[in-house]
Formats: structure tokens, C-alpha cells, sequence
């Protein structure tokens, strides 16, 4: 009897399943036709029947309207089906529909649930979206420590999306230390897998020389890369980029047509550029009632300077009616949205953030009056809810003493609670006090352990000072081969410090093989910076004969000298004694005048190769007036 039984049952399953698996084979052939409608009529019976595969593409083709008219309702239907037999990709995008609501009704906390059940089968999308939700908080309780723990799951599968999220982590510091370097890094990676918000990211820390060398050139290019894909902050920083000539000839139709771009999609900073360019004919034609409708559009976003722009054209009736109502009206807007006027209020009711951020604008004057002791007053406030900047601020504020009672013991103490908590600025200006015995005891193991903590962030004064104490061997062993390394760190941020001290490395053979070459060229770079020792440096590099290669001159050793006794020195004063006594009073002169046009921001160096240059030209023209005149006698 029980034999008889399940042989029949057999045999109704083996019937069921013939149709069945004839719908499968016709449904994918028509499916892989494009023949939708006859795929969905074949299929739906055998996803009905619970094949989890199925009821996935059932799931993908009534979301994206594949022989049907898209109904996110019934995909969800279907996703959800699949996902409860342990689709991995069906409960990744079930997670999808819920967190946004397409569908569903948005439920963050069973978005959670479906990528979770997805992450643990090795899902890289939902380890990142899930990584998303920790980190904003969006059904679980806020965690930035599982975000990133989540975010490098995904990154060391080669996900662009976590590891761009990772890099944003590491540049801001929130939760974390900040790493600039690290960022540099992580965005790099995400920019060649081709993601357009990592090439933006990526290009604008190539902008700013921050966590990478600054490089205008290949700003450039990445910012084209995102702006390309149509990602909008690349094309409104491209139509930047375009407009002030930053590692590209300057053009301001490409500008126009960029912030356009940038623009539609919304951006106000784009919409205000663009209207700007319309209002005076520049890189487009001028059109002033095309401006007025680019202002409105960034006014209404809040755009401050945009409100302002089109209460001036309502003002003066360009471009729109003269209408002095609506100039009241957006000169209103524009000033309640000053940032003085926000931070204030926010600062009032407690924000720590608005609180710093009022007492910055205070400290520098910007939109108020400056005065250091309301800055401090703010910066107080912010310190003591732990905002890290505002304590380090107000520690600067304390050792500096100006317009503040001078104090170095609570300069310490805001030092200390801000560097303990990792902000490295806070701990690199601890080293110091630490390093000249101001305000605690002078203690140079001390100044070592802080700044090494604020070197390894990557704060460049920070690192330059740990290779002087590595040079000189106090707070640690003696090493050249360390300090070189930690000025070289430095120098390649641009600390002019560190450029001198590393071409003294090398001037000298200490930590790195002996080059006069190397040398020179970081003198040369500290010397730009008007350095006082690499001046002298490099002034005594242009008279004196160990140089080999480096052509004696005088007049330009001079100048250099000269432009280092300006700043107080007494070595340059004495170099220029000795100088003045081996130099001709018309040598002396152009010495002098040399040293008046080196003087001027930026125009160091280049004054330097044109006397180069020029020396260069009269040497060789002496040298065939004084050959063709012993060939007259000869002859």
C-alpha cells in the first residue's frame, strides 16, 4: 500500500515537472530572442512552482517593463520570493527596493535585514550598501567602525563604490584618524576602475596638493573623466578649471559650457558661474535675461551671491522688469543667509560645529569684524562639547597671547585634549611645546611621541621637525637615514624647512648618498620660499668651487645673501662683507637690483635662471670677441 503510494506520487511529480521544465527551456529561448511577452508567459508558471532563478529574472524584467509594463510592486513580489530561498543577488536587490522605498513601503530596517542575509553569502554590492546603512545609520544604530570594518570586505574584492566610501572616511576623519594620504590612495584605485565620483574626489586632492603632490595637469584630466561620465561636481570643477587656466590654457566657451552641463543638473554653484559669464558676455554671448534666469535658479537653492546678483538686475531692471519689491526681497534672502548670521544662530542654540566655525570667522574677519577674544569666546564653547578643531584653535589663540591673556598652560591642556582624541594638528603643535620647553617642561622624548603621531597623519611641519630630531638625535636615537626620510616626506609637501634640510642631507652625505645636484635643486626649491638658510645655501653654492658643474657667480650669490640679510640674518650680513670686497661697485649694483626684482612672490627662480642665462650669454660672447682677436694677431 505505502509502495503503491509513493510510486504514484512520483509519477504526478515527474508529469508536473515535464511542462514545467518545457516552459523553462522555451521561456529562456525566447527570453535570449527578446521575445518578452512569450517569456513571461512561459516563465511565470515555473517561478510559481519555486524556482528561485526564475522568480529572480521574473523580478528584473517586471522592474525594468520586459514584456510588461514595469511594476516595481510585482517585483518585489518576486525578488522577494527568490530572496526567501536564499537568492543572494534577489536579497541584495529586495534590500534595494526597500531602503528606497520602489515598491515597498521604505522600511530601513528590513532593507537592513535583506543585504545583511546577502553580505554574509559574499556579496561585495550589499557588503557596501549595508556599509552605507552603518554608516549613516538607516535601520541600525549609527557605526562607523562596522561601515568601515564592511566598506573593506568590498574594497579588498576590488569594489570602487567602498572603496571610494573608504577613501571619503579617511580624508574627513570622521571616526577615524584622517589620512589625506590614505584617501589619496583609495580614490586613485576607485578612479581607474572608472568610478566618476572617485576621479572627482581624486582630482580636487590633486588640486590641493593634499595626501599627493599637487599636479594641475592631471587634475585636469580626472575632473574630464568624471565630467565626462556627466558626474555634476566634475563638470561644474572642470568649468573652473577652464575659467582660471588651472592645468589647462585658460577657456572660457569650454568654462560656459561645462557650468551649463553642471547647471541643468542642479548645481547652484554652476548655475551662478554660468549666469555670471551671461551677464558679461564672457566665453558666450551676452544675455542678460538668460543670467537673471540662471541667478533665480541659483537663489532658489540659497545661493547667497546669486540672490544678491538678481536683486541687483530687479534693481536696476536688466535683464528682468524693475521691480524694487523683488529687489528687497532677494537683498533680504541674501543677507539672512550670510554665513555670520547662520553660525550664529546655530552657535546660540548649542551647535558645536557652528560654534567653531563662528569663532574661525571671527578669528579672520570674514563677513564680521575681526576679534580674536569673541573668536576664543566661541572657540570655548565648541572645546568644551570635545569639537577638536575649536581646541586646538584655542590653544594656538592661548600661545600666541594677541588680544587673549597669553597662556602656555592652557594652551597645553587644549593641545593635549585635542591630540589625544587624534587630531594631528593639535598634536604636532604639542611636540612643539614640548620641543622648546614652553609651557611644560622641555622634554624631547615627549616632542618625539607627538610629533611622530601628527608626522604619520602626514602633517608636513610635524614631519619635518621629527627628521630634526632624528638629525640631531634628541627624544631619539641619532639616525640621518630616518631624519632624511621623514624631511623628504615633508619637502615633498612643500615645507621649505624640510627642502633645506634635505638638500643639506645631500650636500653632505649624511642618510643618503652625497649629490651637489639634489642639493641644489632643494635648496633651490626652500630658496623660492625665501628659506634664510637655503638662500645662504644657495648663495654659497654660486661662489664656492666644490660645486662642480655650478657656474661662479658672484653677483647672483649677492643677491641671494642679500635677501636673507633682509630677514635679520647675521651669516648672510657676513657673506656679503666678504663679498663686497671681491666685487666690483657695478657688480654690487646689479647684485642689488637682482635682489630687489627676486623680491617679489614667485619671481625667485625665474630671476635666478635669467641671470643665469644672461651670464651664460656674455661669457661665450667674451670668449669668441677674445678668440677672433688672437686670430687677427696670429694671421
Amino acid at each position: 500500500m505505502n509502495r503503491h503510494f509513493a510510486t504514484s506520487v512520483l509519477l504526478t511529480s515527474m508529469l508536473l515537472a515535464a511542462p514545467a521544465m518545457a516552459g523553462l527551456k522555451e521561456g529562456r529561448v525566447a527570453y535570449g530572442k527578446g521575445d518578452y511577452a512569450t517569456a513571461l508567459q512561459e516563465l511565470t508558471p515555473v517561478g510559481e512552482q519555486g524556482n528561485p532563478r526564475v522568480q529572480l529574472l521574473l523580478a528584473e524584467m517586471y522592474r525594468k517593463g520586459q514584456g510588461v509594463v514595469p511594476d516595481l510592486a510585482e517585483a518585489a513580489r518576486w525578488y522577494d520570493k527568490a530572496a526567501a530561498q536564499g537568492n543572494v543577488d534577489a536579497q541584495y536587490k529586495l534590500g534595494g527596493l526597500y531602503e528606497n522605498g520602489l515598491g515597498v513601503r521604505q522600511d530601513y530596517a528590513t532593507a537592513v535585514s535583506w543585504y545583511q542575509k546577502a553580505a554574509a553569502q559574499g556579496s561585495i554590492a550589499a557588503q557596501t550598501s549595508l556599509g552605507l546603512m552603518y554608516q549613516y545609520g538607516r535601520g541600525v544604530p549609527q557605526d562607523l567602525a562596522q561601515a568601515s570594518s564592511l566598506f573593506q570586505q568590498a574594497a579588498r574584492q576590488g569594489n570602487a563604490l567602498a572603496r571610494t566610501q573608504l577613501a571619503q572616511i579617511a580624508q574627513n576623519g570622521v571616526g577615524v584618524t584622517q589620512n589625506s594620504n590614505q584617501a589619496a590612495v583609495l580614490y586613485r584605485r576607485a578612479a581607474e576602475q572608472g568610478s566618476a565620483e572617485a576621479q572627482y574626489h581624486y582630482a580636487n586632492l590633486l588640486l590641493t596638493g593634499k595626501g599627493v603632490p599637487r599636479n594641475l595637469i592631471d587634475a585636469a584630466q580626472w575632473q574630464h573623466k568624471a565630467a565626462q561620465q556627466g558626474y555634476a561636481p566634475a563638470q561644474h570643477a572642470l568649468g573652473l578649471m577652464y575659467q582660471n587656466g588651472q592645468g589647462m590654457p585658460q577657456d572660457l566657451a569650454a568654462a560656459a559650457i561645462w557650468f551649463g552641463r553642471a547647471a541643468e543638473q542642479g548645481i547652484a554653484d554652476a548655475q551662478y558661474a554660468l549666469a555670471v559669464l551671461n551677464q558679461n558676455g564672457r566665453g558666450t554671448p551676452r544675455n542678460l535675461a538668460l543670467a537673471a534666469n540662471w541667478y533665480r535658479k541659483a537663489a532658489e537653492q540659497g545661493h547667497t551671491n546669486a540672490q544678491t546678483a538678481l536683486a541687483s538686475l530687479y534693481q536696476s531692471g536688466r535683464g528682468v522688469p524693475k521691480d524694487p519689491a523683488q529687489a528687497l526681497q532677494w537683498y533680504q534672502k541674501g543677507a539672512e543667509l550670510q554665513a555670520a548670521s547662520w553660525y550664529r544662530k546655530a552657535a546660540e542654540q548649542g551647535d558645536a560645529e557652528a560654534q567653531y566655525g563662528l569663532g574661525e570667522l571671527y578669528e579672520k574677519g570674514n563677513g564680521v569684524n575681526p576679534d580674536l577674544a569673541e573668536a576664543a569666546s566661541w572657540y570655548q564653547k565648541a572645546a568644551a562639547q570635545d569639537h577638536l578643531q575649536a581646541q586646538n584653535a584655542l590653544g594656538q589663540l592661548y600661545e600666541q597671547g594677541v588680544e587673549v591673556t597669553q597662556s602656555l598652560s592652557d594652551a597645553t591642556q587644549w593641545y593635549q585634549k585635542a591630540a589625544e582624541q587624534g587630531d594631528m594638528n593639535a598634536q604636532a603643535n604639542l611636540g612643539q611645546l614640548y620641543a622648546q620647553g614652553k609651557g611644560v617642561p622641555q622634554d624631547a622624548g615627549q616632542a618625539a611621541l607627538w610629533l611622530r603621531k601628527a608626522a604619520e597623519q602626514g602633517h608636513a611641519g610635524a614631519q619635518a621637525s621629527l627628521g630634526n630630531l632624528f638629525r640631531q638625535g634628541q627624544g631619539v636615537e641619532q639616525d640621518y637615514f630616518d631624519a632624511a626620510q621623514w624631511y623628504t616626506k615633508a619637502a615633498k609637501q612643500g615645507n621649505a624647512e624640510a627642502q633645506f634640510q634635505l638638500g643639506s642631507l645631500y650636500e653632505n652625505g649624511q642618510g643618503v648618498s652625497r649629490d651637489l645636484k639634489l642639493a641644489l635643486s632643494w635648496y633651490r626649491k626652500a630658496a623660492a620660499k625665501y628659506q634664510v638658510d637655503a638662500l645662504n645655501s644657495l648663495g654659497h653654492a654660486y661662489t664656492a668651487y666644490s660645486y662642480q658643474g655650478i657656474p661662479h657667480n658672484p653677483v647672483l650669490a649677492y643677491a641671494l645673501h642679500n635677501l636673507a640679510r633682509a630677514q635679520g640674518n647675521a651669516l648672510a650680513a657676513s657673506k656679503l662683507n666678504q663679498l663686497q670686497h671681491e666685487m666690483k661697485p657695478e657688480q654690487i649694483a646689479s647684485a642689488q637690483e637682482l635682489s630687489r626684482r627676486m623680491n617679489v612672490a614667485g619671481r625667485l627662480l625665474p630671476e635666478l635662471d635669467r641671470q643665469l642665462k644672461s651670464s651664460t650669454r656674455r661669457k661665450a660672447a667674451s670668449k669668441t670677441f677674445y678668440a677672433k682677436k688672437s686670430l687677427k694677431r696670429k694671421r
